[in-house]
């Protein structure tokens, strides 16, 4: 069958299968470089949803210039379900803040398919570090303001506006050290020359083998990966932060094409061999409705423009 023509039923078989259409996907954009987090939960859950739709479904990669070019280029695609953005916090939502001006409007150019997965991240600290909860740590930090050295893996990362976050939220001066990238963030974190960073569950490695002190984990409930990590809400603090992954397709594509596109999703997602790979990557499957992801999009973006708005700097372009 051309490409062209798969968005609707052409058999009674695929109608049977697929009332809305049959074989509706074709793509995923990704909006960064193969072999990352993004690319690899985007092509573990393809391979869910290509068993479940009996396609063949193409991770196309779009790396640069912070998801923009990416993003952009979706917003001219078809609106007729066959190709979907893979997107997460910092090209979609934090763009909003991180940019003074924008080539497309995340809401008004985009209809929200499903949140899909989420990372919250972990306030973890050097094993040098005196504090050793995180009353200690916030008593510590009030005691000797801008003296504690937090590294980020770079301006306007989750692991920046989570520091920022914090220390609205605990009212300390925390120094916030940007990075190029995790890599050299945690080099340094690990040989003591900053005192902590925020870093998704995948750093438990290091903690387990005793490198790193985890302080608190930013999520509504403890993580299975790191149970006996405490959240922020239950040490008194109301943070709840994360990275998280979903996906959008272009304004104008139908209803039912999106009430199908997200059951497709969530079924994969639910699948257990996909639900299993999803696992190995540290992330926690969170798939939704569309109107929630669409909800939660409007609070992030609100959220992060605020954080702007009261004078921090996640480095606006």
């Amino acid at each position: 069958m051309p490409i062209t023509r798969r968005l609707f039923c052409a058999s009674a078989a695929a109608t049977a299968a697929h009332p809305l259409w049959a074989q509706p996907l074709t793509h995923i954009v990704v909006p960064f470089t193969a072999g990352g987090l993004t690319d690899i939960l985007s092509r573990r859950i393809a391979q869910g949803l290509s068993s479940r739709i009996n396609e063949n479904v193409i991770v196309d990669n779009r790396p640069g210039a912070g998801g923009i070019p990416a993003i952009e280029s979706m917003r001219n695609a078809a609106p007729d379900g066959r190709t979907l953005l893979m997107t997460y916090l910092s090209p979609h939502a934090a763009n909003v803040s991180l940019y003074e001006k924008l080539p497309y409007d995340p809401v008004k150019d985009f209809t929200p398919i499903s949140l899909v997965a989420d990372s919250p991240l972990v306030l973890c600290v050097t094993t040098g570090m005196q504090a050793k909860t995180l009353g200690e740590l916030i008593a510590h930090a009030k005691a000797n303001p801008g003296k504690l050295n937090f590294a980020s893996v770079g301006n306007g990362s989750p692991s920046h506006i989570a520091l920022e976050l914090f220390k609205i939220q605990a009212q300390v001066n925390i120094v916030h050290v940007p990075y190029r990238g995790t890599g050299p963030a945690m080099t340094d974190v690990l040989a003591n020359h900053v005192d902590g960073i925020f870093d998704g569950v995948g750093s438990m490695p290091a903690v387990e083998a005793g490198k790193l002190r985890p302080i608190a984990i930013a999520s509504k409930e403890r993580h299975p990966r790191a149970p006996d990590v405490p959240t922020f809400r239950e040490l008194g603090v109301d943070l709840v932060f994360g990275s998280w992954f979903g996906f959008l397709v272009p304004k104008g594509t139908p209803d039912a094409v999106v009430d199908q596109l997200n059951a497709d999703l969530r079924a994969a997602v639910a699948d257990p061999t996909t639900r299993a790979a999803i696992d190995q990557t540290s992330l926690q499957v969170e798939a939704g409705t569309p109107k929630s992801f669409a909800d939660f999009l409007d609070y992030e973006s609100k959220r992060l423009k605020q954080l702007v708005d009261s004078g921090v700097n996640l480095g606006i372009q």
